[in-house]
């Protein structure tokens, strides 16, 4: 038994982590968001739109397939007019153990959580060679489970995009392995959880092609400078080892890649989201710098080299690229070309005018933070090998050289995973810790879960305050509290996020017109949380 626990101790510490980390988030954030900590925007839309699928399922009605409410409207829209994410479709399936908005917390935690076990393969791999390859494979994937932006984006309530961490490692683990089908599956389900993921597959495929065909032209050069009959014989090395074949297939799994993702960003961009938004992309606003179109914005990027200067050189993006990078020691810095891989998606952050997406608390991140992490390991891998060939040899100095080259490499990660955990993590024993959800519940959280209850049927219309919306979501049609509130049946508000979130001047005068409304009738009242009832609509 000893010996079993001594040959698989590195597994199992691994599995520890995990499951660690996933008791610990998914009961945070279902506290989160029981405790009226989340918010319509993302969890109440993304549940929405996730129940309403699972009732097309259920229903037989297809017509509910990726339906939401129209958050800045009162019409039903499908998911599209807003992001191709089709990959919240595949999640419906799980509402059949619970149709909760915790099923989509638990599941965005066992996701991020499985995403330590593909860091810990992929630092196998890269540290194939290497007498301390398992200990670098579970420092990676504790530095991973303690990343700050990947705890920041598990709890910043949903997004599918967030599932894009683990489902891009994968991809990039079963390529290494030359397992190119179940690498495309992970690529597929990648691009489907957001649209612009595409653009970062593509960039995939240029570095396989760069890897396969590139990076050998410079060895290559120098074997022709062999005597011919060395040539032959590593020729024939070469081809018995499959290298010819495996470069081969890597080239066309490269194209595969590219191809596949460029028809996917094409679609979704120029196809999908215009037929159903009857319009360009909403994000394009944030882009206007550089054009009013995607080809404009596209082609403005080249054309405006001082605009984006003026987007790249500051402050702002200073700090991100520190709190992006500095968890891992900067090691990506020294793998330059595994971490371009998420160039699109930098670009997508750092030209944005909104000032949300170089900040790691959100979702922005996803997309890059495999990157990050696969540059970090060649990188340490890098000053690995270069301090190893300093201390060559046999001899018992030697020996000692390469343990305490590997130990101070192990100890620096180590040091800088723990700094930048405390410094921005959202761990109790952080800096800027979260807590809130366990010692500062809202007081009004026990009231809304007793009428969430109460209205729990399907067939009523509901508007709420956005911290209500993620208990009252699972029906068809709801509404975001706004001047529509009149298309509702029930009501539910809580008074500080009317009076005290930045929305109070329009908000202000809406609630104090349904005071008014002879419509609506008050049937609960405390300090700050209030119902109302539709006149006309009978009582439950």
């Amino acid at each position: 038994m000893l010996g079993l626990l001594r040959k698989y101790k590195y597994i199992i510490l691994l599995w520890v982590l995990i499951l660690s980390y996933t008791i610990y988030f998914s009961y945070f954030t279902i506290l989160r968001y029981q405790t009226l900590y989340a918010s319509y925007f993302d969890l109440g839309i993304m549940h929405q739109t996730v129940f309403n699928t699972f009732r097309a399922i259920t229903n037989v009605d297809p017509g509910r397939i990726l339906e939401l409410t129209d958050p800045f409207g009162v019409t039903q829209i499908k998911r599209m007019v807003i992001h191709n994410d089709i990959l919240l479709a595949f999640l419906a399936p799980f509402y059949l153990i619970s149709s909760s908005p915790a099923t989509l917390l638990v599941i965005q935690t066992v996701i991020l959580a499985l995403g330590a076990l593909a860091v810990f393969k992929i630092t196998q791999s890269v540290f194939e060679k290497n007498r301390f390859k398992n200990l670098y494979s579970l420092l990676f994937s504790l530095s991973y489970l303690l990343y700050p932006s990947l705890q920041r984006g598990n709890i910043f309530d949903f997004h599918a995009v967030t599932l894009a961490s683990t489902l891009l490692l994968f991809m990039f683990y079963f390529w290494l392995k030359k397992r190119y089908w179940l690498s495309f599956l992970f690529l597929t389900l990648g691009i489907f959880s957001k649209e612009q993921v595409a653009l970062t597959t593509a960039f995939f495929g240029l570095y396989i092609l760069y890897s396969s065909s590139f990076a050998n032209v410079i060895p290559n050069l120098f074997r022709n400078l062999l005597p011919r009959k060395q040539q032959v014989l590593n020729q024939v090395q070469d081809d018995r080892l499959g290298g010819s074949r495996l470069r081969a297939n890597d080239k066309n799994f490269a194209f595969l890649i590219i191809g596949t993702s460029i028809v996917w960003f094409v679609l979704s961009v120029f196809v999908i989201i215009p037929s159903f938004r009857g319009g360009d992309h909403f994000a394009l606003a944030r882009y206007r710098d550089f054009g009013e179109t995607p080809i404009n914005v596209i082609l403005g990027v080249f054309a405006k080299p001082q605009v984006v200067a003026r987007y790249l050189i500051n402050t702002n993006v200073a700090q991100y690229f520190l709190f992006l990078l500095g968890p891992l020691g900067f090691l990506s810095i020294l793998a330059p070309w595994e971490f371009l891989i998420a160039l699109p998606e930098l670009g997508i952050n750092l030209l944005s005018n909104n000032p949300n997406t170089i900040n790691i608390i959100y979702h922005y991140q996803a997309v890059i933070l495999p990157f990050v992490f696969i540059s970090a390991m060649y990188g340490a891998r890098k000053i690995s090998n270069f301090a190893l060939r300093q201390a060559q040899g046999d001899g018992e100095r030697s020996r000692t050289i390469k343990y305490q080259i590997s130990n101070w490499i192990i100890l620096y990660i180590l040091a800088m995973t723990f700094l930048f955990a405390y410094l921005k993590g959202p761990l109790p024993f952080s800096r800027e810790k979260e807590i809130h959800p366990f010692v500062y519940p809202q007081k009004e959280a026990k009231e809304a879960k007793i009428w969430a209850e109460t209205l729990k049927n399907e067939s009523l219309r509901i508007s709420t305050t956005g911290q209500l919306s993620p208990l009252f979501t699972s029906r068809r049609y709801f509404y975001q509290f706004s001047k529509n509130y009149d298309l509702a049946d029930y009501v539910a508000l809580r008074l500080n996020e009317i009076y005290n979130y930045p929305e109070k001047d329009e908000l202000i005068l809406v609630y104090e017109r349904l005071r008014e409304d002879k419509d609506f009738q008050l049937i609960y009242k405390t300090e700050n949380f209030e119902v109302y009832k539709k006149a006309q609509f009978k009582a439950l």
